[in-house]
């Protein structure tokens, strides 16, 4: 009996202990829990609901609610901010009413309690982002710029993106609480005459198939623009990949016209198949190691040319090697848009204004164009005995050099029209060095810059389209004929 006595007093007394620790422990705000946890991540102590499912979902969403969907929280927040309020019977209507809030909104949950990044669009639409930056100039602009058609864009100064506004034109907060986001995106947006945010006046087509030899671009000539809009198409492409296809054709059939040395009298279908059986068997013997070495040997480092002429293998080097260089970075480009978009280092190599991205596309136009340089030299000044100039090499000499020049004139002019800031633009020397004498003219940049555009696309698609029936062919033809040629000594 005294022991029951005893264990009840115990308790009675570490009872009242607790109630005077808690009568005069300090309390802890909610929103101020004191310096020392400044930036601490608030699920480091509080369990983060599971969004797994739908239960862990809408409890991380109710929570949210509890004060954002209070009418008074904006008057709880300091004065002059973006407006805080979220009516949580128009959040459940709209695309994102099932997806916890702080799924987008990942840099909430701390102390200090405020977003600073922008929303995390790309953690669930990593694939559909791939859209955004295979061949589009829009990979400095934030979704929302585009699926907020209730708000203006314009141009954050410190970032140099394209997002929407904050404050409207008289300086008072905007709301950009709806969460009204629309699939059926339009370009007049942005792309209008005048507009204050360095786009083009008109809706350019997306580098496509033609600019991968010297872009990071998609295998597409024609891309959307909205669920419900005209798609922006690329006729240069077409035609000129049309024309590239009827020349490689008629050059392919004068081939099959020929003898095959030890096989006379094949027809052109028998010339054909036993082009593809010998393909096939090199294919799959040893020969195809000595193929691959060929290929190195003369078709990247041009062994053959070099031990003809010094002189003539640097000229070709200067016109080939770069050609090659800016097509493996916009194809290793391309892989990462399509396969790896969110990625960090697809990212930087999307972005035409990254220091090393913009030196080494600079760079390699402008060995391009020493190259170019070079042959008229050769053709024109020193007229090598060897060389026999005639309509067919002048045209296809200056469709390559006119191609590299208005490209750096399209560079320089879309400098200009975006306002990309001088310690960012300066990377590309040759587009900033143009830039710096253009910019005087005060012209309307925006509307320049899509002239310039389709006269650098058209000159790319008569550059393409001329190839077949140009001296430019043994360009590519030349070692691909030596690196077969060292595949067969391998069969001796």
């Amino acid at each position: 009996m005294k022991s029951r006595r005893l264990s009840t007093t115990v308790l009675l007394g570490v009872g009242a202990l607790l109630l005077l620790w808690l009568a005069v422990a300090p309390t802890v705000g909610a929103q101020d829990p004191g310096p020392e946890s400044d930036g601490r991540d608030c699920w480091a102590c509080h369990r983060q609901p599971t969004l797994a499912g739908l239960d862990g979902t809408r409890a991380s969403i109710a929570m949210c609610l509890d004060c954002h969907g209070d009418p008074q929280v904006d008057e709880w927040a300091r004065a002059g901010r973006t407006p805080v309020y979220v009516n949580g019977a128009r959040y459940a209507d709209t695309l994102h009413g099932q997806i916890a809030c702080v799924a987008c909104h990942t840099d909430v949950a701390r102390n200090p309690h405020r977003a600073e990044s922008p929303v995390a669009c790309a953690d669930c639409h990593a694939v559909i982002l791939s859209h955004v930056n295979m061949g589009a100039p829009h990979l400095s602009t934030d979704c929302a710029a585009c699926h907020r058609s209730d708000l203006p864009v314009v141009r954050n100064d410190e970032t140099g993106r394209l997002e929407v506004a904050r404050v409207d034109a008289a300086g008072n907060p905007l709301d950009r609480t709806a969460h009204a986001l629309t699939t059926d995106v339009t370009c007049t947006a942005c792309h209008v005459p005048g507009n204050d945010v360095g786009a083009p006046a008109v809706a350019l087509p997306a580098r496509g198939l033609l600019c991968m030899p010297c872009h990071d671009a998609a295998p597409i000539v024609s891309v959307g623009v909205g669920a419900s809009s005209s798609r922006v198409t690329d006729y240069g492409s077409i035609v000129g990949l049309l024309i590239l296809a009827v020349g490689m054709t008629v050059n392919f059939s004068l081939y099959l016209r020929g003898e095959i040395p030890g096989h006379p009298g094949l027809t052109a279908m028998q010339k054909l198949s036993y082009i593809v059986e010998e393909g096939v068997r090199l294919l799959f013997s040893r020969r195809i190691f000595r193929l691959a070495w060929g290929l190195v040997a003369e078709g990247i480092f041009l062994r053959r040319v070099l031990r003809e002429s010094v002189g003539r293998w640097v000229m070709h080097s200067l016109i080939y090697l770069p050609f090659l260089a800016r097509f493996l970075l916009g194809l290793i480009t391309w892989l990462g848009e399509a396969l790896w978009p969110a990625a960090a280092w697809t990212q930087t190599l999307a972005n035409r204004d990254a220091p090393a991205v913009a030196f080494a596309y600079d760079f390699l136009a402008l060995l391009v164009i020493l190259g170019v340089l070079m042959a008229l030299w050769r053709r024109f000044v020193l007229r090598d005995s060897r060389l026999r100039t005639g309509p067919q090499d002048r045209l296809a000499i200056f469709l390559l050099g006119g191609l590299f020049l208005v490209g750096i004139l399209a560079e320089a002019v879309r400098i200009l029209s975006a306002g990309t800031p001088p310690e960012v633009a300066v990377y590309s020397f040759l587009g900033y060095g143009v830039a710096a004498l253009l910019r005087p003219l005060g012209l309307t940049w925006t509307t320049v810059y899509p002239m310039v555009w389709y006269l650098h696309a058209w000159l790319a698609a008569a550059a393409i389209a001329y190839l077949p029936f140009s001296k430019f062919m043994h360009i590519l033809v030349a070692p691909l004929l030596a690196s077969l040629d060292t595949a067969r000594e391998g069969s001796h």
